[in-house]
């Protein structure tokens, strides 16, 4: 009996200091609570560091927790990392929380391609903004003396897909001050950030009401009318998808010099959209543009610049889409319902929001690269993006056919 009774509390002492064991983890790792997980509704994990953390660090653990959050399709809590007494730090971690489960749902359900493969990174910090930014914030009065200032690019592997929030080759800035002696982040921009974050709370929504959402936008429809053959007027120049999808395979994260370029504080992604569209037309060299050739009165560009309907989602969205009459000098083309009509060199536009419930104008636009993945070319930011990291946004679509331009 003193035997057992021996074994029995040898037992307990060495379960005691298993549960324990957890307490002492190494910086960078998360605190997971010791709860039963479904496949579906987790508890999230919270990142906790066990030492205090340097500015530097503080910045790449706001990633790369985020990063593990992405590929793992389970939110990690990074709250830690930012003063949370300000909304515009509250809504991108809902906006996290709302990306990872619309991730999750989509694999779930295999409505389409979900990257779960982490690539390498590099953070380059730099001295100064490249853009506007510090002169219009200043005129604002948006800075507080107390914070630091961090101006940062993220690169990866060239022709990879990374993150929304990584926003690989675009140039990152962010304010840190200390906090009952720890450094939080204060304010975090990046080229696109305004997309994902709204004055006014997000919500995010339940399992129920995003599967929903996800089967509407992932409906199967017919072929667009007019896919494939498209008979076409006389002088049009027909609209090659995969000459523009190799346009943006080679300029999306190099810019095209023969071009005028927008910094990524105003957006450039209609400016480089309407240069894919332009090569998917058929030109593509520098005489090309100083003739304007395969351009319109309304629809152009050069080295000095370029018209409204070239560079603004809204203006070559209505541009594109108007009521004209046959033969009339323009661009031609069909709105599409779904992303699965969207035809190689076809193109995405979107919007702060759930699915079709917003009355925000729309903000950005993407070229489909390749269907398979439903992988999409942008600029502001200079980078590929899977159109399963879409979230919180409204997308209308668009493929082009021809151009008349004389």
């Amino acid at each position: 009996m003193p035997k057992f009774v021996l074994l029995f509390c040898l037992a307990l002492f060495l379960s005691a200091c298993s549960a324990g064991g957890g307490d002492n983890l190494p910086s960078g790792q998360s605190v997971e609570p010791s709860l039963e997980k479904s496949s579906t509704a987790q508890e999230p994990t919270v990142y906790i560091p066990d030492h205090p953390l340097t500015q530097e660090e503080t910045i790449e653990q706001f990633f790369e927790q985020q990063y593990q959050a992405y590929t793992g399709l389970h939110y990690i809590d990074v709250s830690y990392l930012l003063d949370m007494s300000q909304m515009r730090n509250r809504n991108p971690l809902i906006w996290l929380e709302i990306l990872i489960q619309r991730r999750r749902l989509i694999a779930q359900h295999q409505l389409c391609y979900v990257e779960t493969t982490k690539y390498p990174y590099r953070i380059t910090y730099e001295e100064e903004a490249e853009d506007g930014r510090m002169e219009f914030w200043s005129s604002r009065g948006i800075h507080n003396e107390d914070e630091v200032i961090v101006h940062f690019t993220i690169t990866g592997e060239k022709g990879r897909a990374y993150p929304p929030f990584l926003a690989i080759n675009g140039q990152h800035t962010m304010r840190l001050k200390q906090i009952g002696g720890v450094w939080k982040i204060t304010f975090h921009y990046y080229p696109g950030s305004s997309r994902f974050r709204q004055n006014t709370p997000l919500v995010l929504p339940s399992e129920e009401e995003m599967r929903e959402d996800l089967m509407r936008e992932f409906q199967t429809l017919a072929p667009a009318a007019s896919s494939g053959e498209t008979s076409l007027p006389a002088h049009a120049s027909p609209y090659h998808g995969l000459r523009a999808v190799q346009y943006a395979r080679t300029y999306t994260e190099t810019r095209n010099p023969a071009f005028y370029g927008i910094e990524d504080f105003m957006g450039n992604c209609s400016n480089f959209l309407s240069q894919c569209l332009w090569y998917g037309f058929g030109s593509g060299d520098q005489p090309d543009i100083a003739r304007r050739e395969n351009m319109t009165a309304q629809w152009y560009a050069g080295q000095g610049g370029g018209s409204p309907a070239w560079e603004s989602v809204e203006q070559f969205w209505n541009y594109a889409t108007a009521s004209r009459n046959p033969g009339e000098q323009s661009l031609y083309g069909e709105v599409v319902e779904t992303i699965s009509q969207l035809d190689p060199g076809g193109i995405v536009q979107t919007r702060p929001g759930r699915f079709r419930n917003t009355d925000e104008e729309y903000s950005h636009s993407l070229l489909l690269v390749d269907a398979p993945t439903l992988l999409l070319a942008q600029n502001s930011p200079d980078c590929f993006v899977y159109y399963s990291d879409l979230a919180n946004t409204d997308a209308r679509f668009f493929n082009p056919r021809y151009l008349i331009s004389d």
